[in-house]
């Protein structure tokens, strides 16, 4: 009767450290990038203090098939700066192989890491990337920081303020 009183303890203790270990383990949803960014920056009118985040005329879209494309849009029209493949490495990195940038050309036919920190349930996007060099081939080493907003899509169309 011991043994059989021995045994069952024994299974329930593996059965109950087996239940524990598993609440442990929990999945990771997995990183998703892609769809239309805005670029922000800080407005402020004082120099102490950050101020506002306000959106720019600068566009990244992030494609599912791992294709990018920054654009600007003006007045004329939109122009394209750059463009080429991304590839999402591990949480909070994701590489960028620049095809043609015609803002930073020295980035052309070059892997770009490009850091991220998602925020605001993923619709801020902090990201900092390293550049060894400008255009002119001047040794700079900086670290460039942007913040991008997802762009939503609206709930209603907005009426005649875009035409």
């Amino acid at each position: 009767m011991k043994i059989r009183y021995f045994f069952l303890v024994a299974f329930l203790m593996l059965l109950a450290v087996g239940n524990s270990m598993a609440q442990d383990v929990q999945e990771k949803t997995p990183i998703n990038l892609h769809g239309v960014w805005q670029m922000c920056f800080y407005r402020s009118n004082s120099p102490d203090i950050p101020g506002e985040l306000k959106t720019s005329n600068s566009l990244k879209i992030l494609s599912d098939d791992g294709r990018f494309t920054n654009l600007l849009m003006m007045q004329t029209g939109a122009v394209i700066l750059g463009y080429g493949t991304y590839e999402i490495n591990s949480e909070g990195l994701y590489t960028e192989c620049v095809e043609k940038n015609v803002h930073l050309p020295q980035l052309n036919g070059k892997k770009n890491e490009m850091h991220f920190d998602l925020k605001e349930n993923g619709t801020l996007m902090y990201v900092k990337y390293f550049l060894d060099n400008d255009a002119n081939g001047n040794k700079i080493d900086s670290w460039c920081h942007e913040i991008w907003k997802k762009v939503e899509m609206a709930p209603v169309y907005p009426g005649d303020e875009l035409r």
